[in-house]
């Protein structure tokens, strides 16, 4: 028996075939620290042991029998001996995982209800991390938080456009500080000239006097209002031009209200709320929080205000949490800001007016915020309801969960990608109408482009497929849009609708910016050497029997490359599992016609890739390329590979289309939709970014399938995305 530790399975597995051979019995398999941990023995030792073992009839006593046991045991107790006891198996991995992520947001004072909505789609990536796994999961963690916390955008912006703000909340949570920091820091950065602070608190003693003392301060005005004063006519005055002995002036444009404070139980906290709505002036209502509170505090704080604030008119605008530095967690203040979905604007941490008021730096919230791991004696578990009203609130969990990820998910992508918008569209669609009309994301501003009139995305690069027909489709795989990874987008482009001849698309390519192209076959020399003459890069597929010039003679690529450099190897994905790729470079020419001694400087290239575990052959590849100096041309050498699969991918998609879409009734419209959705199920499974690896989980949990990193199983799960999206739209917009 033999005893192997790897990084992850696969790691130790191939660490298994290589000692043992193909033929192995696993005895156990489990995570320790280091790894994963195998102890194997080949099929042929068993086989000795077994030969060793007591076959005479004088030997077959009960007493040999157990010697032999007790052999083997020993033996397999003095190998195990090396490994922590009680470790857990890998099956267990993933619950072990899921616990201790669990207890890092509750100790953070994250409610149960956030942390399991966070943790039920947790990725397979997260659970098969070596070495740096924590590191891995903690950033997972802030990007779930982050994208569940709705934060000001930029103060500049809102200072510019100004407006009157009403600071409301509860007693003793900072307001009337909390006015004065906000005002004084629009004061630095327009002067006083513009601001105005109110105060209707006429019950706290000294309170109007405080907001006195800040405003002379500031060189602002002030006034303060009793509970039977005018404060629409106050906000309608301030807000007018006047004449003064210096001239006429603007109105304020920067009015901050410091109201009264009062408990969530307050009877009178409807009418405080109704009189700052009963004005012919905007007010925008920003609630004041203590983060130093009781989560179970803060959420009916929070819930109060927000229902009294619309009863008014409004929902609440934002959010002030002040008191970071009295809060031993600010976990709790933020669970309930993502449950509720308020904006969050600014941050308080002391009394200092105006340092201690700042903006949100989320990523650096959240660091902090989880930080706070400290084990506390007032925490509880959530009460267990009756079992009827458990499954209503599953149910109703789960249909709000759904509709949040799908949201969550579109919205990532939208922000990543060009093209989902289109193709959120365009699958809504069933006469294909809408994807040729409409506003500039539309396919008719692709179309726009191609006639040479200006759009407002571009693309870095673009891949041209062979334009004969698609196997089983009969129809040509659409030209696709590539980013700056060279990695697809969603944002195709049917052939039919491109300018006629190679000299007119790759004019039009021009006008997209377009700085590379890779070519599933060569076109003609000459339009090779005006590509270079514009300086656009260019990488083509070719055979290896496409005769080269090189050193005087004409040879094949096979031949000429393998005088080439060999470089080293590159780890990429071979259908959806880890391979390894070398490549071979030669720098040669093209030979403009035949006979010819000169020619196009080009360079040749050569890829073989490799299965990472067994180390057998998996394909070979040629390609001419551009010669030019400053491209990446081994990415894009991984992408062309990578590309050849997107025909056959969209073939699937547009199968999966007749099937489930029978009402899209345009084939022009289906195939190119087909061809959208293959290039975005194609793009998640090879982009390494966190965001991917986010909405990889999110559409396998909607989905409810494992996808991993498997096109065809993204691509169905981005169907099921969109069918639930529409479905839910469809229930919004249904009139009752």
């Amino acid at each position: 028996m033999q005893r192997f530790i790897g990084a992850n399975t696969r790691e130790t597995m191939r660490q298994v075939r290589l000692a043992l051979g193909e033929d192995v019995l696993i005895l156990s398999n489990r995570v320790v620290d280091d790894g994963v941990e195998i102890v194997a023995m080949s099929e042929q030792a068993h086989e000795q042991a077994l030969e060793a073992s007591p076959t005479s009839e004088a030997e077959q006593t009960p007493a040999a029998w157990e010697a032999y046991n007790e052999r083997l045991l020993g033996e397999m107790r003095a190998l195990l001996q090396t490994s922590i006891s009680g470790a857990t198996p890998a099956s267990d991995a993933r619950g072990e995982i899921r616990a201790a992520m669990h207890r890092r947001l509750r100790q953070a004072g994250f409610s149960a209800t956030l942390s399991d909505t966070l943790l039920e789609t947790i990725p397979d990536e997260l659970m098969e991390a070596g070495e740096g796994g924590e590191s891995i999961r903690e950033a997972w963690l802030v990007r779930q938080l982050a994208a569940r916390l709705d934060v000001l955008d930029e103060e500049r912006g809102l200072f510019d456009e100004g407006g009157v703000f009403a600071l409301v909340g509860p007693t003793g949570a900072g307001k009337t500080t909390t006015t004065a920091k906000l005002a004084s820091r629009y004061v630095m950065q327009h002067g006083p000239k513009d601001v105005a602070l109110v105060t209707t608190d006429s019950y706290r003693i000294g309170a109007a006097e405080q907001l006195r003392i800040y405003a002379r301060l500031l060189g602002a005005e002030v006034h303060a209002l009793d509970e039977q004063g005018d404060l629409g006519g106050l906000l309608t005055r301030l807000a007018q031009p006047r004449r003064g002995l210096m001239g006429r002036s603007g109105g304020k444009r920067m009015m901050v209200i410091d109201t009264v404070g009062m408990s969530q139980r307050d009877q009178r906290l409807m009418g405080e709320v109704a009189r700052l709505g009963d004005t012919p002036v905007s007010v925008r209502r920003v609630l004041v929080l203590d983060a130093a509170r009781h989560g179970d505090t803060l959420e009916q704080v929070v819930e109060a205000w927000q229902r009294a604030s619309k009863e008014a008119g409004e929902p609440l605008w934002g959010c002030i949490l002040t008191k970071l530095d009295e809060a031993t967690r600010l976990g709790p203040a933020l669970d309930v800001l993502m449950r509720h979905g308020l904006k969050l604007c600014y941050l308080s941490r002391g009394q200092r007016v105006p340092e201690d008021l700042e903006p949100v730096a989320l990523d650096t919230l959240l660091a902090e915020t989880l930080g706070q791991d400290l084990a506390s004696p007032f925490s509880t578990d959530t009460p267990v309801p009756p079992p009827a009203q458990a499954r209503q609130q599953a149910l109703s969990h789960g249909v709000l969960r759904q509709g949040r990820a799908l949201e969550t998910t579109f919205a990532t992508l939208d922000a990543e990608l060009d093209g989902v918008t289109w193709l959120r569209r365009a699958w809504a669609d069933e006469s294909g109408e809408a994807a040729t009309q409409g506003d500039d994301e539309s396919f008719d501003a692709r179309m726009r482009a191609a006639r040479g009139e200006p759009e407002t995305a571009s693309v870095s690069a673009l891949w041209w497929p062979k334009s004969s027909a698609v196997r089983g489709s009969g129809q040509a795989m659409p030209v696709v849009g590539l980013d700056e990874s060279v990695l697809p987008q969603p944002r195709v482009w049917p052939r039919h609708t491109l300018p006629a001849g190679d000299d007119a698309r790759f004019d039009w390519a021009a006008s997209l910016d377009v700085e590379c192209h890779l070519l599933a076959a060569l076109p003609s020399i000459e339009q090779l050497a005006r590509l270079d003459v514009a300086r656009t890069g260019w990488l083509a597929a070719v055979g290896k029997g496409r005769r080269i010039q090189h050193a005087g003679e004409s040879l094949t690529l096979a031949e000429a490359l393998a005088l080439g450099e060999t470089q080293p190897p590159i780890g990429i994905r071979h259908r959806g599992r880890p391979a390894s790729l070398t490549l071979t470079r030669l720098e040669t020419s093209l030979p403009l016609r035949r006979g010819d001694s000169g020619g196009l400087a080009v360079v040749a290239w050569q890829g073989a890739w490799f299965d990472v575990d067994e180390g057998r052959p998996l394909g070979m590849r040629y390609w001419l390329a551009s010669a030019r100096t400053g491209l990446d041309m081994a990415s894009r050498l991984t992408a062309s590979l990578t590309l050849e699969t997107l025909p056959t991918l969209t073939a699937q998609a547009d199968r999966l289309l007749a099937e489930r879409r029978p009402e899209l009734a345009d084939r022009a419209h289906r195939w190119q939709l087909a061809a959208a959705l293959a290039s975005l199920a194609l793009r998640l499974a090879q982009e390494e970014a966190g965001w991917a690896m986010d909405v990889r989980a999110r559409l396998g949990d909607i989905a409810q399938r494992r996808c991993g990193r498997k096109p065809k199983a993204l691509l169905e799960a981005l169907m099921d995305a969109l069918s639930a999206l529409d479905t839910l739209r469809r229930a919004r917009t249904a009139t009752p």
